[in-house]
């Protein structure tokens, strides 16, 4: 039986190379598109020091709605 679809997920890894935060991005937007294809998607990638403000000031890669 399948749950109440009211949660959601925050995460923010640091400590990566390019290479290891592109692969990240990519592996979390195919999980994103199997688990939850018609939820809302956010991602910021870039220097750990800039995340948040990236993040409030709107720089970031929206995952696809597909309706």
């Amino acid at each position: 039986m399948a749950g109440k679809k009211d949660n959601a997920v925050v995460a923010v890894i640091s400590d990566l190379t390019d290479e290891q935060a592109s692969q990240m991005t990519k592996e979390i937007m195919k999980a994103k598109k199997k688990y939850a294809p018609n939820g809302r998607g956010t991602i910021a990638s870039g220097k750990k020091q800039d995340v948040g403000g990236m993040l409030q000031a709107g720089k970031r890669k929206r995952l696809e709605r597909r309706e």
